[in-house]
C-alpha cells in the first residue's frame, strides 16, 4: 500500500468538511482538535490519526456510520503501511549496524598487527 492512503484519508475528510460548509477552524473548534491538526490531516501529513481524533472529526462533520467506518477502515490500512515501513526500516539498520560491526572486527585486527609491529 502506498502513501496514498493518506492523500484518500485527507480528501475525504476535505470534501466532508466542504460538504458541511466549514471551514478548517470551525472544525477544529468543533471537534476540539487544533487547527493544525484538522489541517495536517486533511493534506495527509499526520500519518499518525488516533482513532479518537477521528472520531471526534466524524463527529464535528456529521459523518453517518457508514462515512466514519470508511475513515476508520484508511486509517487502520495506514497503520498496517506503517508498520510494514517501521519492519524494512529495522531490518535495513539491523543490516548496517552488523557491517559496521564488521568493519570495527577488521579495523582492530589490523591495529593488532600495526601495533605488533611497533613493539617488535
Amino acid at each position: 500500500m502506498s502513501g496514498g492512503t493518506r492523500e484518500d484519508q485527507g480528501a475525504l475528510l476535505r470534501r466532508w468538511r466542504e460538504r458541511a460548509l466549514l471551514t478548517q477552524e470551525d472544525v477544529a473548534e468543533r471537534s476540539g482538535l487544533s487547527v493544525r491538526t484538522v489541517r495536517r490531516l486533511e493534506a495527509g501529513g499526520l500519518p499518525r490519526a488516533r482513532s479518537t481524533s477521528l472520531r471526534l472529526l466524524g463527529e464535528a462533520l456529521g459523518l453517518d456510520r457508514a462515512e466514519r467506518a470508511r475513515i476508520a477502515a484508511l486509517a487502520r490500512a495506514a497503520g498496517h503501511e506503517r508498520s510494514a515501513r517501521t519492519r524494512d526500516d529495522l531490518a535495513r539498520a539491523h543490516d548496517a549496524l552488523g557491517q559496521a560491526e564488521r568493519a570495527c572486527r577488521e579495523g582492530r585486527a589490523a591495529l593488532s598487527v600495526l601495533i605488533a609491529d611497533e613493539v617488535l
